[in-house]
């Protein structure tokens, strides 16, 4: 390949890394190309001379492939879908080069540092222009979580590696892909996690969020009314709600992702103006705030106040004694 162009993400994959496959003509490429991604066709121009290798490694679900290949086109036909159907979404980081990604009637182009969403269900085409380095980063589609209706915005959409989620993402993935040895399988699994968690909020951001907070915003609003009638419950949390809903845990944490909060953040606000409401009630005059911290599940009258008065500004027995 050639020397790196201005503008390329530097990566320097490590000396230990095994030297990537090479596919000796277009037809040990094409099979090796069907066998990471699915039913694929490639076509490469005439006037040009062929060169491509793969490298895919493997961290818990999540599969990434470092591609560098000359000039061609990678389709997957409506036929292929329906014939070799997978159910997976592609990230593809574009390292070097320049190329073109086409599916549900868009298009957008992608030099180094940008990325996109690619979803293996539906038809889309790859267009490399130039000779390319690509890493993509192949997740099942339940370990991100994302709906039809949100995998459908953000195809065909680019995430720049100028913007704000590409300065912290598009750096964030190469690194995940050459992280090899020195982490545990629950290390890696816990990375790939975080990792996913920032993609759907790249996933998002793409689609319209007026739409997107419509679309969840009932579910939002029922599972908060379960946790004001459960605030009492000291062990209350994420696991008491995937429970009661019928949702996965990681389910429950993107829904209050997407209306920018976390599970312990909401519970803990929710218990903290509970408990402004129950030291200034006649019902609990007589009861010290200890006891109605311990109540509300605080693990000491410390991380209460400490709490509180972030929340309120005033510690709470200086609230109390103001407003007695």
């Amino acid at each position: 390949m050639n020397a790196m162009p201005p503008g390329t993400i530097p990566v320097r994959l490590a000396s230990h890394v095994a030297k990537p496959s090479g596919a000796r003509s277009l037809s040990d490429w094409s099979q090796e190309v069907w066998n990471v991604y699915g039913a694929l066709e490639v076509v490469v121009p005439n006037d040009q001379p062929f060169g491509a290798t793969l490298d895919k490694h493997s961290f818990d679900k999540l599969d990434t492939v470092e591609l560098r290949t000359s000039p061609q086109t990678v389709r997957r036909t409506d036929s292929m879908v329906k014939t070799h159907p997978v159910d997976s979404l592609v990230v593809s980081l574009f390292v070097e080069g320049q190329g073109l990604i086409v599916q549900d009637g868009r298009s957008c182009s992608l030099a180094a540092g940008d990325f996109a969403f690619i979803d293996s269900r539906r038809p889309y085409s790859m267009v490399l222009e130039t000779e390319a380095r690509v890493i993509d980063f192949i997740w099942p589609r339940e370990l991100l979580g994302l709906t039809d209706a949100e995998c459908l915005a953000a195809t065909g959409r680019p995430v720049p590696g100028a913007s704000p989620m590409g300065r912290w993402l598009s750096p964030a993935l190469v690194g995940l892909h050459e992280m090899r040895d020195g982490v545990s399988s629950a290390g890696a699994g816990r990375i790939v996690g975080s990792v996913s968690d920032l993609l759907v909020t790249a996933a998002l951001e793409l689609a319209e969020p007026d739409e997107v907070g419509d679309r969840w915003r009932g579910q939002f609003e029922q599972v908060i009314k379960f946790v004001e009638r459960n605030l009492d419950c000291s062990d209350f949390g994420v696991d008491q709600i995937a429970e009661e809903f019928f949702m996965s845990k990681r389910t429950v944490h993107r829904l209050f992702a997407r209306f920018d909060t976390t599970v312990a953040c909401a519970v803990r606000d929710m218990r903290l103006e509970l408990a402004r409401q129950r030291m200034l009630s006649p019902a609990y005059r007589s009861q010290s705030v200890s006891f109605i911290a311990s109540q509300l599940g605080f693990s000491s009258l410390q991380v209460f106040s400490r709490a509180f008065t972030a929340k309120f500004g005033v510690g709470p027995k200086g609230y109390r004694d103001a407003h007695a």
